[in-house]
């Protein structure tokens, strides 16, 4: 047994002084603690301490306060694995897996030795504050079905503010009169990490899940409340776009496949389920929490033979439902659209985005992505291309068994990677009274609308950036696609718009009181080229390729702001921009429209004219989903920079003088400014 646990209180509190005096004058010396024998690695100590004296004491003379931010409730391996791969910087030889972790293990070690010192040392200054952080998350209500159904104004309690996927908030306490008022209250970096991020808001506490962190903060004062770090992969995403709360838990996903469930008071990990292993799939779609299941989503299913899924959890377990892959296997529904191909060609139709749940119904509805299956979509007649279901489709799943409802294949037999995999939207339809349906917006910048409850076919509207569909069916939507886009294998054909889409993971926001969707816009096009498929290789992604230009008449500006009147199908207005349009849309009952563009500018349109009413530059891009909600009688507005985009990759060449986004995440909250 740990001597320290016979140790009576003035033992301990001679002990941790004297850890501490040891950290501070030499940490080497806390390998003489009375805790090494109890160690599994005691015999190593005396190497361990002199590794960490050598190679680590240079940049982090105390360790403590690092390990209690950012891996306190880490495993040695994972900070094993950190250590491996990124310490010291600029190593050229890593360390070998045993010293990473036993010195791992010696970090956390002096980490915890340094927590226990700041708890005798507080005074009543830090027990004040400590306390008023513990009131706020003690008044934190358990989050219901009902309030997922309708959610408190206050609140924002779910991806796009609402299980109908509206992105509208009716707080109006800040509004068109007002706006210029709009004031930082604080801000907070929340580490190394990459953006699309979609924070939460419930009484009072901010939840967010940026730079491999999950994070409960005070709404009003910006102070930590708890964070836990979330393990990642080494792939290009840190983090999925969002969490979810539901009861006492909050959920969250990484991006190696693990669902997770947290206590929201606490951060204390509940359960943990590994639902795939990694590398084939990846999640990036917030998880969607109602009738006591969580369903997740996921994507990035390029590897030969890999099937996307939804799948649905226990909530109080973590037990798996169902599953339903989103590529038919042998004999099932939809194997008959690929062509005769096997189930090890078919690939993609990845789930990207959040889900929308029908209520009335107990179904969830999500859309899903192109295959990355080229040449096995064109077959042997490119002409007579297979559909390859459930890809670019809207899909909607019975809650209870995961059985598909209905499905609407919006662009069949997609070669061109202009995929239809973002929010479904659910609303009264503004053609025709006291009719539910779902409207979505595909990367061609055509909306579809939907019967809600068949899923059968209404309307469309075409937004006016795309040249690769001709004709829509009034009847049925289907779509007639230019002969001339589509080239031979080995030739290129000119497209618009390019493959990263007049709209992307940026989400809409719908304005029920004026029937006004609001959508971001990017205006460019590209040469595209169909490759010959290489038997060698593992991933069918490499099948095509293309190069982004500018449209031709566009004048060069690439970004815009479109509000799309649904009662009609023309824009109700537009703005143009040279900067790119870089987060989602957040539309308020004040009569405002927040965004955010490449150029670090986060602003405020007038919801009627577009007109700009008020805007801020930030120290980085505002590319997340930005969010509005009350805390103490006070409406706030936040939205998190930074982290990198898509569009740095994909677009920045086109505009050389905007700088690319960094790789530093940070939250920054705004409210009127007080009356003095």
């Amino acid at each position: 047994m740990n001597t320290i646990c016979g140790l009576v209180r003035a033992d301990i509190t001679l002990l941790v002084a004297y850890v501490v005096s040891a950290l501070m004058a030499c940490p080497a010396a806390a390998a003489a603690s009375s805790s090494d024998a109890a160690h599994p690695n005691a015999q190593n100590r005396p190497a361990v301490a002199e590794i960490y004296q050598s190679k680590c004491v240079g940049c982090h003379a105390n360790i403590g306060p690092i390990i209690q931010s950012k891996w306190a409730d880490a495993s040695p391996r994972d900070l094993a694995n950190f250590v491996r791969n990124t310490m010291p910087p600029g190593a050229v030889e890593p360390l070998d897996e045993a010293t990473a972790s036993n010195l791992a293990s010696y970090m956390l070690e002096l980490g915890k030795a340094s927590l226990l010192a700041s708890a005798e040392f507080e005074d009543d200054v830090s027990r004040a504050a400590k306390a008023r952080l513990r009131a706020t998350v003690d008044r934190l209500t358990p989050v219901t079905d009902d309030m997922l159904k309708s959610p408190p104004i206050e609140d924002w309690l779910i991806w796009r503010g609402d299980a109908n996927a509206t992105g509208f908030s009716r707080l109006a306490q800040i509004d068109r009169s007002n706006v210029r008022k709009l004031r930082l209250v604080w801000s907070k970096t929340l580490g190394q990490g990459t953006n699309g991020v979609a924070p939460l808001a419930h009484d009072g506490v901010i939840f967010v899940y940026g730079g491999g962190r999950i994070w409960a903060i005070e709404a009003t004062s910006g102070d930590t409340i708890w964070s836990r770090s979330a393990p990642t992969a080494k792939r290009n995403i840190t983090q999925p776009r969002g969490v979810a709360l539901y009861g006492d838990g909050l959920f969250a996903t990484t991006v190696d496949n693990h669902v997770m469930k947290v206590d929201v008071r606490t951060g204390r990990l509940l359960w943990d389920r590994q639902i795939t292993s990694p590398g084939k799939f990846t999640f990036t779609a917030p998880p969607l929490v109602a009738g006591g299941r969580v369903f997740q989503s996921a994507a990035m299913c390029a590897a030969k033979g890999s099937r996307c899924f939804m799948t649905a959890l226990d909530a109080a377990t973590g037990a798996e439902l169902w599953r339903t892959h989103t590529v038919p296997g042998e004999g099932e529904q939809g194997a008959e659209s690929w062509g005769g191909a096997p189930v090890d060609m078919r690939s993609g139709a990845g789930a990207w985005s959040g889900a929308s749940y029908d209520f009335a119904r107990d179904q969830v509805l999500f859309g899903t992505g192109n295959s990355y299956a080229v040449s096995t979509l064109l077959g042997k007649d490119p002409k007579n291309r297979s559909a390859a279901l459930y890809s670019n489709s809207t899909l909607k799943l019975d809650a209870r068994s995961g059985q598909i409802v209905w499905y609407n294949q919006h662009f069949p037999g997609d070669v061109w990677d202009e995929d239809w995999a973002y929010e479904r939207t659910i609303i009264e339809d503004p053609r025709s009274s006291n009719r539910p349906v779902v409207v979505t917006i595909g990367k061609l910048g055509i909306m579809d609308a939907l019967d809600l409850q068949t899923g059968r076919y209404l309307w469309s509207t075409d937004m006016g950036f795309q040249d690769l569909v001709k004709h829509i069916d009034p009847k049925t939507g289907a779509k007639t696609i230019d002969a001339e886009k589509l080239p031979a294998v080995g030739q290129s054909a000119n497209v618009c718009p390019f493959a990263g889409g007049v709209r992307n993971w940026p989400s809409t926001s719908y304005d029920p009181d004026r029937s006004l969707m609001f959508v971001s816009t990017l205006d460019a096009c590209m040469k595209f080229t169909i490759h010959a498929a290489s038997q060698s290789h593992s991933s069918q992604s490499q099948q095509s390729s293309w190069t982004v230009k500018f449209r031709p008449g566009s004048d060069h500006q690439l970004g815009g702001l479109m509000a799309l009147d649904l009662r009609t199908g023309e824009p109700a207005w537009a703005v143009r921009h040279r900067a790119d349009t870089s987060s989602a849309m957040l539309a308020t009952k004040g009569g405002l429209v927040f965004a955010g563009t490449r150029d670090r500018w986060f602003r405020a349109l007038d919801a009627d004219t577009g007109k700009t009413l008020w805007q801020v530059r930030l120290t980085d891009t505002p590319n997340s989903f930005p969010i509005t909600f009350m805390a103490d009688g006070k409406q706030y507005v936040a939205v998190v920079t930074g982290g990198g985009t898509y569009l740095d990759g994909f677009v920045s060449h086109l505009t050389p003088e905007i700088e690319p986004s960094t790789g530093k995440i940070a939250l920054w909250v705004f409210a009127l400014e007080a009356e003095l």
